[in-house]
């Protein structure tokens, strides 16, 4: 097996499926780590398989020590789970886990929203980067590239997270965005009322403006609960 150095993945994108785009990040495991979930959120990994570590150290052209290192961070997050005797495989995702994933999510960006809220009023411009991911999930729906406006709405919820300027937030949300892609790759891919997508974050971004601390947490909690209700 050929060994890549860091310096030359870094610089020049591998050969991958079409699939299992390689996603950059802070380093090579986190680039494998969100690689691996990217995957899943494009429906060209399933939760329930086995992840062979040569077959993906291959297809990312890297060793197998820092495809260790992201899964053993997957592990930690609860996305990949390792057996005895079988290796390691992505977790299965029922309805009971989803539901918990969106409630733990939604009570994270209500606190997220408080202090987002506070930013934005002070600070305007920073709207810019809300309509900017807004802006990217718009081309994305044009083109019909549903893997992308998954992770333009990943962006934008992201970009609340950096505007509350609560450290502990922002990291509890980098793991739990890991867990939402994988339910966007399971739910949101297929779902019917996905043309309503960009108008709905465009609302959000009035609610955050409007309203009140005390109806912010339902609100919240509308726009991340929405598909699991219409199920």
């Amino acid at each position: 097996m050929m060994r890549v150095e860091r310096k030359t993945l870094l610089q020049s994108r591998p050969v991958a499926s079409p699939g299992l785009p390689f996603v950059k990040s802070r380093s090579l495991p986190d680039q494998i780590a969100d690689a691996i979930v990217d995957g899943l959120g494009t429906g060209a990994l399933s939760p329930g398989q086995r992840l062979i570590e040569v077959d993906l150290a291959r297809q990312f052209v890297v060793s197998r020590v820092p495809l260790r290192e992201a899964l053993k961070t997957l592990e930690a997050q609860g996305i990949v789970e390792r057996e005895p005797h079988r290796g390691v495989r992505i977790v299965e995702l029922d309805a009971v886990r989803i539901d918990q994933i969106c409630e733990v999510r939604a009570a994270l960006e209500t606190i997220a929203a408080r202090g987002a809220v506070a930013t934005y009023r002070s600070e305007p411009v920073l709207l810019h980067h809300l309509n900017a991911a807004i802006a990217d999930m718009e081309e994305a729906v044009r083109r019909g590239d549903w893997a992308a406006v998954n992770r333009a709405d990943l962006a934008f919820h992201h970009q609340i997270c950096l505007a509350s300027h609560n450290d502990t937030v922002l990291t509890l949300w980098q793991g739990l965005a890991r867990h939402v892609l994988m339910i966007f790759g399971r739910e949101i891919l297929t779902e019917k009322g996905q043309s309503q997508i960009v108008q709905q974050h465009r609302d959000f971004v009035k609610i955050l403006l409007r309203a009140d601390d005390a109806e912010l947490p339902a609100k919240v909690e509308q726009h991340i609960m929405r598909l699991r209700r219409r199920r």
